[in-house]
Parts: structure tokens; C-alpha cells; sequence
């Protein structure tokens, strides 16, 4: 894949992360929802949403100053943050008939799944050069 095609996609990855701090951060026009999953209950909405900005502005940070232990902390962070989040939201469909409501605890998963081979790829492309 071309070098900046291949930024682009590995960048979107922290870039959610920030956008869900975003979401977690400001305030809701109505109350908070009861969609929010048990595992996202357990702490204020404002500490998710500090976690999501330290992931994603650590993932950026480590990435645009080619520091690849900062890049795989946040990537290791997110990997974390996001299998809980989507934990949370597997609990919450589990359920449910035709398990209703799947997008969301997929696309939860599909990025857990992303920070962690991007960890993972990114430690032993370090490791291939030392």
C-alpha cells in the first residue's frame, strides 16, 4: 500500500479515539442515554472521555514525531481502552434477538482489534531494526 495511503488508514485509528473523547467530553443536549453499556457506567462519561484523548493525542503525537514507544503506549492504551468499550457493548446485545444492535459493539471491536496489531506490527517492526 502506498506511504500515504497507508498514513491515512492508520491515522484514522487514533483519530476515532479523539473524536469519542469529543463525544464523551461535551455535553448531551438530553440527559446521558441509558444506551451507555455497563462498562462505560462505571466511570463518568468525562473520565472515558480523558482516556479516549490521552489514546488518541499520545497515538498522533508518538506517530508525528516518530517516536515509536510513545506510538505503541497509546496504541496499547487504545487497545485496552476499546476492548473494554467493547465488552460493553457485546454485555448490552448479547441478548438481544438476532443480536440487535451488533453494528456498534463490531465497529467497538474492529478498532480494539486495530490498536492491537498496530502495536503489535509497529513493536516488531522496532525490533527488525535493532
Amino acid at each position: 500500500m502506498p506511504e500515504r495511503s497507508r498514513m491515512l488508514v492508520i491515522l484514522a485509528v487514533p483519530i476515532e479515539a479523539i473524536l469519542r473523547a469529543w463525544d464523551y467530553l461535551t455535553p448531551d443536549i438530553q440527559p446521558p442515554t441509558l444506551s451507555l453499556s455497563v462498562v462505560e457506567q462505571m466511570m463518568p462519561l468525562e473520565v472515558w472521555g480523558a482516556i479516549c484523548a490521552v489514546v488518541g493525542v499520545v497515538t498522533v503525537w508518538g506517530f508525528a514525531m516518530r517516536w515509536p514507544r510513545t506510538a505503541i503506549a497509546g496504541l496499547r492504551l487504545g487497545g485496552a481502552t476499546y476492548g473494554l468499550l467493547a465488552l460493553g457493548q457485546w454485555l448490552a446485545v448479547v441478548d438481544n434477538p438476532w443480536l440487535d444492535g451488533v453494528r456498534s459493539p463490531a465497529i467497538t471491536t474492529i478498532f480494539a482489534v486495530a490498536y492491537w496489531g498496530l502495536a503489535m506490527g509497529y513493536t516488531q517492526q522496532m525490533r527488525s531494526r535493532a
